[in-house]
């Protein structure tokens, strides 16, 4: 079996069947408009077809290629938490999909594997996506053991050179039904993690080291969230330690216009509060490649805090600089949480 460590050059057969990896877990694939190979895919895995198929596209805006509405709130879910280990059953009014849908609806979901989406934007076809196992076996997630017993499945593979090991659990599958959020089946992320962001969608300020300008975006969020009474939630964190106290100056501008930060600490960034948050605003374009890179599945919704509300500046760093430096950061901070919230306000 040929595989790939880069999408082939060469135009793939329709009916192809490939081995992929989604990010986390091996996968048998082919288009999800190939009701030949879908049927191939069925015999292989002894499957009855009860239940339908998760389809991968590459980035949130191949929806609207097959005319899925969503609302703002589904929108921010998805934002959210792809690209992810979450598949979203959606109503699909294309009819390229009857022979994979239920009841007019379809799971879709977006890898966190580059080079699948890669692939998946070459051959430009969205492709289905489960496990590779026979049914009601284990899942199969070592390549020596899929090589050894299923390779005569597939007519090539496309795999990173170099596998991240994943936790091998599926992905959850949710479904939104009228304004109700419901669990199809409980994954990688818990559910009771995806109904609070769909209620209450955080919003996280990333700075250096989470003591002086991201604490204050946070904390004026908070403000705002309380006095409006926003479904909304405000968090910080930053790149250096967990534990660390607000600094004095930061704690000090933020009393003196009534706002008590006087238990603030720092929180390290990480994939889990990033994975928790909807939206992500950095103080700097520093701050936002810097998590960009450590964290590419991330990028839909990691801006800078200016260049959510309209500007193209930094915040600069206030550490080490007198009060009045701090208060004029304050400020600069107020002026633009008070944009972004006015921007979500027209959003919805």
């Amino acid at each position: 079996m040929k595989i790939y460590n880069e999408p082939p050059k060469h135009k793939i057969e329709k009916n192809a069947i490939f081995l992929h990896y989604t990010g986390n877990m091996f996968g048998i694939g082919c288009s999800a408009f190939s009701k030949e190979a879908i049927t191939r895919i069925d015999s292989l895995k002894n499957r009855n077809r009860k239940s339908g198929y998760i389809v991968l596209i590459p980035d949130i805006g191949w929806l609207k290629r097959f005319d899925v509405q969503v609302t703002p709130e589904v929108n921010r879910i998805l934002q959210q938490y792809w690209a992810g280990e979450l598949s979203v059953i959606l109503e699909v009014p294309d009819p390229r999909f009857q022979h994979i849908s239920q009841n007019g609806k379809v799971a879709f979901r977006i890898s966190t594997d580059e080079l699948l989406c890669e692939f998946i934007k070459k051959t430009d076809q969205p492709i289905i996506s489960t496990s590779v196992n026979v049914s009601e076996k284990k899942p199969v997630q070592k390549l020596d053991e899929i090589l050894t017993k299923f390779e005569s499945w597939f007519d090539f593979a496309i795999l990173p050179d170099n596998v991240r090991p994943g936790n091998n659990l599926p992905s959850t599958i949710i479904e939104f039904s009228k304004a109700n959020l419901n669990l199809i089946r409980e994954g990688s992320i818990p559910f009771s993690e995806i109904e609070l962001s769909y209620e209450a969608p955080q919003i996280l300020f990333v700075c250096t080291g989470n003591i002086c300008r991201s604490p204050i975006a946070e904390y004026l969020a908070k403000e705002i969230i309380t006095e409006k009474d926003l479904k909304f939630r405000a968090a910080s964190a930053g790149f250096m330690a967990d534990g660390m106290p607000i600094s004095d100056n930061s704690k000090h501008v933020l009393a003196s216009n009534g706002i008590d930060a006087l238990g603030h600490t720092s929180t390290l960034l990480n994939e889990e509060n990033l994975r928790k948050s909807w939206l992500v605003l950095t103080m700097t374009a520093t701050h936002k490649n810097k998590i960009l890179q450590l964290y590419p599945a991330s990028a839909s919704k990691v801006y800078t805090l200016s260049e959510y509300a309209g500007f193209d500046n930094d915040i600069a760093d206030p550490i080490g600089e007198n009060i009045e430096y701090y208060k004029n950061t304050f400020e600069e901070i107020n002026e633009k949480v008070k944009i972004i919230f006015e921007k979500i306000k027209e959003e919805r």
